[in-house]
């Protein structure tokens, strides 16, 4: 059984190279959403053309509005400062109630184009766009960033890129040679090395690592059994996967979404575009609320908050979830009264 999981990958393909997991990830869930997008559209009328078209103007759109919306909510200061770091994408920074305003912005803008109903457009891309979401979510996990507060639960992970101990000189020799990791009579050298090269503050534990690997007091074999040892004393945290539990979440948003279209169409029945958009809103907004409790603050201003930034903006599609039931219900009474 699983007490925790090490969680050591790589944020980039190659390293050395600006390639990375979350850039690679992003791209093929937006090819996926697209793909299924287009069989949707011309089903329902739009030539393939204009499927091309509504799909690079809303990647556009989706781009902007989930840089924006992580500049000017999240970090608004900085961003103001220096508004050219806002096309600094690779540094990271998206967020995606940014990314969903600016889906609606280009709903809005194709509607206008192509004659399309607001609601008709955004309710077919609503059955794929969980699929980018999934795999944006995934990209994170590969970034070990945004992830959740402490558990013992046994599918804790220990992400071990983005940790951050603090220790002492004696406190860690004592943790290594108790783990076997260095003989009593490396002890004192080991001491006294790290009195030297130990800041008062907090440190990145992979830089630690590295450090501890270069002048040998570590070897590659042993990796492991350091963050091990680390765990087991405290120096270390096994955290929520929060990553994984939104993305599991968009994924079977997706296959109900999918499925409800597809057998809807199979047998030639009116497809609700409350409906899909009742789905989307609840289950994506309402469990992404619910998964804020147990998610580490993104920003400083969120520490005395009692609703994280997330939540507050999670609260409004929520709502819109609840008015799109009511719509459905009420939009079901009356195809029953005129059969």
């Amino acid at each position: 059984m699983l007490n925790y999981i090490i969680w050591d990958v790589s944020p980039a393909i190659i390293d050395g190279f600006h390639v990375r997991w979350y850039g690679l990830f992003f791209g093929i869930g937006f090819f996926l959403s697209y793909i299924f997008a287009k069989k949707i559209f011309k089903r329902d009328g739009l030539s393939a053309s204009e499927v091309d078209d509504f799909a690079f103007g809303l990647f556009l759109f989706l781009l902007v509005g989930l840089r924006l919306g992580h500049c000017l909510l999240y970090e608004p200061a900085e961003y103001l400062a220096n508004p050219i770091k806002i096309l600094f994408v690779w540094e990271g920074g998206l967020a995606s109630h940014g990314g969903a305003v600016g889906l609606l912005c280009g709903f809005l803008w194709f509607s206008k184009r192509s004659g399309k109903k607001f609601l008709w457009l955004m309710a077919r891309v609503a059955i794929v766009v969980p699929i980018t979401a999934f795999f944006v979510r995934m990209g994170n996990l590969m970034n070990s960033e945004i992830y959740g507060v402490a558990t013992n639960l046994p599918w804790g992970f220990v992400f071990v890129r983005d940790a951050l101990i603090q220790t002492n000189a004696h406190e860690l020799s004592g943790i290594m040679a108790q783990a076997g990791l260095v003989t009593a009579d490396t002890v004192p050298s080991l001491e006294a090395f790290l009195s030297n090269c130990l800041p008062h503050t907090a440190v990145t534990f992979e830089s630690l690592r590295n450090i501890l690997l270069e002048h040998g007091f570590l070897d590659v074999s042993q990796k492991k059994a350091f963050v091990d040892a680390c765990v087991q004393s405290g120096l270390l945290t096994t955290n929520h996967p929060t990553q994984i539990y939104e993305a599991l979440t968009y994924l079977t948003t997706g296959i109900i979404l999918i499925a409800y279209y597809q057998l809807r169409a199979k047998h030639n029945k009116p497809i609700s575009e409350y409906v899909i958009m009742a789905i989307i809103l609840l289950m994506c907004f309402a469990t992404r609320f619910c998964i804020e409790f147990i998610k580490n603050n993104q920003v400083d201003f969120e520490k005395n908050m009692t609703f994280d930034m997330g939540q507050w903006l999670s609260v409004p599609f929520i709502l819109a979830g609840f008015v799109f039931i009511v719509l459905a219900i009420r939009e079901s009474k009356q195809q029953e009264t005129t059969k």
